[in-house]
């Protein structure tokens, strides 16, 4: 094991080195982490709903589902919740997956094939890559929301394959900022595409679906994969699209098939915390908007990235941050090309919250 050592010691050597932090707390708008109680500014619990819980639904469904839905993990809760998310997302049908992980792997490797063509934003999730490389299609990646790009490479490679996909997340995880939705719709009718659009971090946040913001339809051709760990505040996620899509996906796909099926108390806590939602949206998409302004971020998510140009000082900034009382670590390559603080807002933060955060973080500067 020396060599996994040495490598270690590299990325020390870098400023890349991670270490896990430890909760002592549930999640919430104050954590405490490693023993001391910080102001989180870190979560992906933009609804606040990940501390919500009904114990109704533990004592009607148990804690686990005992099997895969295929064999006898089906649960009559886990239909009912597809159908809401169904509902929600203006689709036919949708098919939950035990992670947001799984469902991106799993759709685009089972969709796309030899002989199909994928044409990825640059900056996806590290779900949607490996979805690609497993999917055994030739995967050709545009500039980040690059319209005009993309559009060149449909023009010159779509006649040379048999099925197309064009893939994006919606609100881009690590920067915030939302794909050119209604031009991608364009290109996919045009080209005779599929547009598989990741809206894990925009379900709750800035509507029920991403779409809605282009006041757009999903059709035949559109399929959503959203989660429900982050704004929905619980686990798991879920592919919404036409009813063959689900039909085949619970024939074909390998990280749906072969996986124990999500714990049915988590479906019956996800459909009670949709309840809260629409308020709750509401008051996030205020604190949006008042964070936007206070601090001249272009941001039109829950999430805030503050560039800070050098691994090192992301580093210093999430230290004094954290000698304040407040949660916000460096992000790094390689999961992101600059270093940064991402700060995430959430229902909970009060506005004086967001003001202290912001002034503290100018004084560090």
């Amino acid at each position: 094991m020396k060599w996994l050592e040495e490598e270690l010691k590299e990325l020390k050597k870098k400023n890349l080195y991670r270490e896990l932090r430890t909760l002592s707390s549930p999640q919430g708008k104050e954590i405490t982490v490693n023993g001391k109680r910080v102001l989180n500014f870190s979560s992906n619990d933009y609804l606040s709903l990940a501390s919500n819980f009904n114990c109704e639904c533990l004592k009607q469904w148990g804690s686990g589902s005992g099997a895969s839905r295929l064999v006898c993990g089906n649960f009559e809760i886990h239909e009912l919740l597809e159908e809401k998310l169904a509902e929600i997302k203006k689709t036919e049908s949708a098919l939950l997956f035990s992670t947001g992980y799984m469902a991106n792997v799993g759709v685009i490797s089972t969709l796309a094939r030899e002989g199909d063509l994928i044409l990825s934003d640059e900056l996806n999730h590290a779900s949607i890559i490996d979805g690609c490389r497993l999917s055994k299609a030739t995967v050709k990646v545009y500039s980040h929301c690059n319209v005009e790009e993309l559009e060149f490479l449909l023009s010159k490679e779509r006649g040379k394959y048999r099925n197309c996909f064009i893939v994006t997340d919606s609100v881009f995880s690590m920067d915030g900022d939302i794909a050119p939705l209604s031009e991608l719709f364009r290109l996919k009718e045009e080209y005779d595409a599929v547009l598989i659009i990741d809206d894990a971090h925009a379900t709750g946040v800035v509507g029920w679906s991403s779409l809605e913001l282009f006041d757009l339809t999903p059709d035949e051709r559109t399929v959503i994969v959203g989660t429900l760990g982050k704004a929905l505040g619980t686990f798991g996620a879920f592919v919404a699209g036409p009813r063959v899509l689900r039909e085949y996906l619970v024939n074909r796909c390998r990280s749906f098939i072969f996986t124990t099926a999500l714990p049915p108390h988590i479906a019956c806590q996800t459909l009670e915390n949709l309840k809260l939602v629409p308020e709750r949206m509401r008051v996030l998409q205020e604190k949006i908007e008042f964070f936007r302004k206070l601090t001249g971020i272009n941001s039109n998510s829950a999430i805030f990235p503050f560039l800070t140009g050098s691994e090192i000082k992301a580093l210093e900034l999430a230290k004094g941050l954290w000698e304040k009382g407040f949660f916000v670590p460096a992000i790094r390559p390689p999961t992101v090309k600059e270093s940064r603080l991402r700060i995430t807002i959430n229902y909970e933060h009060s506005k004086e919250d967001l003001e202290k955060l912001w002034k503290i973080l100018k004084e560090l500067l």
